[in-house]
């Protein structure tokens, strides 16, 4: 089921499956990928409570098993909706015997969009509601099409941070997704810009600027339009198109990044891992801004 939320200058569809971002639209241009199984069939899926793989898709959380596809379970277990109204709407997923057997914990996650203006706020909460601690990452995949006018090319666009970043990247593995810390790769050389081109996503994954310290990235086209993505909260956020030159890029606020190889294999201790006490919550949200 889809809800649509609406201000005076946007609007935004939210499906209750995954509970995910469907569309954006604003003076009647759709902003977000419609999804295309040629390239990526998704469009804004959540990660929790992992994001990227498990090497072997299997690790130990605080000694118990725990065996996850790419992202976790939360974008592939059913919400129920929380709330809603004219601007903003919730959805609400509980920990379950069927959740358990891949995650073995107990948890709330609520998701919730709120429309003001051009901008939809992003927000997740998450809470621990076993006896105890809880374990995770989370993080948001939203894809946006580009170009967005016609009359561009997806090289008319480029990723402008707020300030400039000299730190290289990280990038995982095409087949594994994991990732070589070793291995870093140029992407800006002590600038603000990122000039996109569909090569770069050719031979290498996602770009992941781990410990950004520029809190928001704006994607921009010569035409003046695009989406600005404010993450606040997260450390780390991820660029990443698919191979094949589709017409799509997405900017992922993440907490924390995939399996990396100079870790173990307890989840507890992977990089930018949240650990709540029983009953204790913590909530996490980016912004994304359609100009």
């Amino acid at each position: 089921m889809s809800y649509v939320i609406k201000s005076d200058k946007a609007s935004a569809v939210v499906l209750t499956e995954g509970a995910m971002l469907h569309s954006l639209k604003k003076d009647g241009i759709e902003y977000l990928w419609q999804g295309d199984p040629a390239f990526w069939a998704g469009q804004a899926p959540v990660c929790f409570p992992i994001v990227g793989v498990l090497p072997g898709g299997e690790a130990y959380a605080f000694g118990k098993k725990c065996a996850m596809k790419r992202h976790g379970i939360a974008r592939i277990t059913p919400f129920e909706l929380f709330e809603k109204d004219d601007s903003s709407v919730t959805f609400i997923q509980k920990s379950s015997e069927e959740t358990k057997k891949a995650f073995p914990f107990d948890y709330e996650l609520k998701i919730r969009y709120e429309i003001d203006g051009c901008s939809v706020t992003n927000e997740y909460t998450v809470k621990n509601t076993g006896n105890e601690r809880l374990p995770f990452v989370i993080g948001g995949h939203p894809a946006f099409n580009c170009p967005l006018s016609e009359g561009e090319r997806f090289e008319d666009y480029k990723v402008i941070f707020n300030k400039k970043l000299t730190k290289k990247v990280l990038r995982p593995d095409h087949i594994t997704g994991l990732i070589d810390v070793k291995k870093r790769f140029d992407a800006l050389d002590n600038s603000d810009t990122l000039l996109l081109s569909h090569s770069l996503f050719e031979e290498n994954d996602a770009m992941v600027f781990d410990n950004i310290e520029a809190k928001y990235a704006l994607l921009i086209g010569k035409k003046g339009r695009g989406i600005r993505v404010d993450y606040e909260d997260m450390n780390n956020l991820l660029i990443w198109s698919a191979c094949g030159e589709p017409d799509f890029v997405a900017l992922e606020p993440w907490s924390g990044i995939s399996h990396c190889s100079d870790e173990d294999e307890k989840i507890e201790n992977k990089r930018g891992m949240t650990v709540l006490m029983p009953n204790e919550s913590k909530t996490f949200k980016f912004i994304i801004t359609m100009i």
